[in-house]
């Protein structure tokens, strides 16, 4: 309701009320079988309903292209860091 009306409906100890919602959603999914096929729609990719889909007013699509030399550069990386904090 929050995000189709932009209201929250309340009814507490008999008092009925309906207040605004104003809020901003963030959402992450990954696609249906591990990678993003560019030949299939969004809704398809990830296996999401059109109207659940349709609620967002944007969506962006962020993919990671498999690079064995970069995919091993980020990870020592990122292990360097976290050896050298614990050191």
């Amino acid at each position: 309701e929050a995000m189709e009306q932009q209201c929250v409906s309340i009814a507490k100890a008999g008092v009925v009320a309906s207040l605004p919602a104003r809020c901003s959603i963030i959402a992450a999914a990954n696609p249906k079988h591990g990678s993003y096929n560019m030949s299939k729609s969004v809704a398809e990719n990830l296996n999401m309903a059109r109207p659940i889909l349709s609620r967002f007013d944007l969506v962006f699509i962020l993919r990671d292209r498999a690079d064995e030399d970069q995919d091993r550069m980020v990870s020592n990386n990122i292990m360097n860091l976290y050896r050298k904090s614990n050191s």
